[in-house]
């Protein structure tokens, strides 16, 4: 299996993506449709083990590789559950294993690193850092409350077509790339870190996701005085 830093992972996708016909910087990228189209086979289930989300398996020179997918999920989950198998069967074909399991949350029996791999990787094949991090520069001066970012989030997920959960998951992975954009680094000299690269760098910026957090805290602040002064009023 190759092992990558997050720059690496990124180059990867980039190839990745470009072999199944896109873009780098391509979004709204109907994922479903492109396995299809390419000869994987897509199948959907109502799985009944919790927080299962899909299963690829990859196929010999008989068979077809095949994703399962969660048909109690909505089809924007479907479709980014989907990218997260497609890079399981683009990147980890020489791990050894033939099946991947895609579940909330990472078990026992499970390689992490193997599974950030997938994770972030869809991340970035859905949602490039290269197309979300001028539109975040663009809109920067307007996030001055909670609800604003979360609009932000709302207009992100429907422009790249993945929930606002995704978004998110972007705003923290992408935190110190965003902080050097911000300040004025090129997206070309980007310093790329995963966050652990960060930690071990002793580098803690915050994120979007930080930063909508203290508003909320803030917000929740001013109301809890207005409410007090209010009370006050009605006592006397």
């Amino acid at each position: 299996m190759s092992f990558y830093t997050k720059e690496g992972l990124y180059s990867a996708i980039h190839e990745y993506k470009g072999q199944l016909g896109y873009d780098t910087s391509d979004c709204g990228i109907d994922m479903i449709k492109c396995c299809e189209k390419i000869g994987i086979t897509i199948e959907k289930v109502p799985f009944k083990t919790k927080g299962l989300r899909g299963m690829a398996v990859i196929g010999d020179t008989k068979e077809e590789d095949i994703i399962l997918l969660n048909s109690n999920r909505n089809r924007i989950e479907q479709n980014f559950d989907c990218g997260h198998e497609v890079v399981h069967l683009g990147l980890h074909r020489d791990t050894g294993l033939r099946t991947f399991n895609c579940i909330d949350k990472i078990y026992a029996k499970q390689d992490e690193y193997v599974e950030w791999q997938a994770n972030e990787g869809a991340a970035e094949l859905f949602v490039p850092y290269t197309a979300l991090l001028p539109l975040i520069k663009f809109k920067f001066h307007t996030f001055t409350s909670s609800a604003a970012i979360r609009q932000f989030k709302t207009e992100m997920s429907q422009l790249f077509s993945v929930s606002p959960k995704v978004i998110e998951f972007r705003f923290e992975s992408l935190k110190y790339e965003i902080h050097q954009f911000l300040n004025g680094v090129s997206i070309e000299n980007l310093e790329i870190l995963s966050i652990s690269q960060q930690q071990r760098a002793n580098i803690n910026v915050k994120s979007l996701k930080d930063m909508e957090y203290d508003f909320i805290a803030k917000e929740s602040k001013v109301r809890e005085k207005h409410s007090f002064i209010n009370f006050d009023a009605v006592m006397f």
